[in-house]
């Protein structure tokens, strides 16, 4: 008897993924048959464009794990102003 797991993944979303999977290996084929007009020497490398946008994207990443440590706040950080029953805003609401 086998110990058969149900797939997270449904019929659809597996066949998508292989197509998707197909067109960026031709993509990435057809980068070294395709010849480019480059105007700057780093664009004429294969897979320039490729590297430079995952390396945007990392940047992107990385400066948002930084931004969030600088903002974050704590978990119980509204919990403490309703926890001392201090709960008036000011405001003179009817």
């Amino acid at each position: 008897m086998t110990d058969h797991q149900p797939s997270e993944i449904s019929p659809a979303a597996r066949k998508f993924i292989r197509v998707l999977a197909v067109i960026c290996a031709l993509l990435v084929v057809l980068e070294f048959i395709v010849h480019r007009h480059a105007y700057f020497t780093a664009e004429a490398t294969p897979l320039f464009f490729g590297l430079y946008g995952f390396a945007a994207f990392m940047i992107v990443v990385g400066g948002g794990v930084l931004l969030r440590k600088l903002v974050m706040r704590a978990p119980d950080y509204y919990d403490n102003y309703y926890d001392n029953g201090d709960t008036d805003d000011g405001g003179d609401n009817a």
